[in-house]
């Protein structure tokens, strides 16, 4: 996500701050994620919903569903993701199969 990148190099870069610190305490994440879409006007997102925005993001990219359970933590050699975002790759198949010309 090019505009995270950015947003996210621009704080590690501000004055006081080291590159290759921490953002933020996992502590406050909760409470500054809140803020924030209070701020905006958004509907109320929980760490839980940034993590399923990075495992669909992933698997609509291409990455295999194993891999993102490896990397969400899951120890079950993706069964739950498999359940949790199959569909996903139902649609990305339908998706790419209409790209083939005859």
């Amino acid at each position: 996500m090019p505009d995270m990148e950015v947003l996210l190099t621009r704080l590690r870069t501000e004055p006081g701050e080291t590159p290759g610190g921490k953002i933020l305490r996992v502590a406050m994440c909760p409470e500054s994620l809140k803020s924030a879409c209070t701020k905006l006007g958004i509907p109320r997102l929980r760490h839980h919903d940034l993590r399923h925005l990075f495992a669909t993001r992933c698997i609509e990219s291409g990455v295999d569903i194993p891999t993102v359970a490896r990397w969400l933590g899951h120890k079950d050699g993706g069964a739950l993701a498999m359940k949790v975002y199959g569909h996903l790759r139902n649609q990305h198949s339908q998706e790419m199969a209409k790209k083939v010309k005859f």
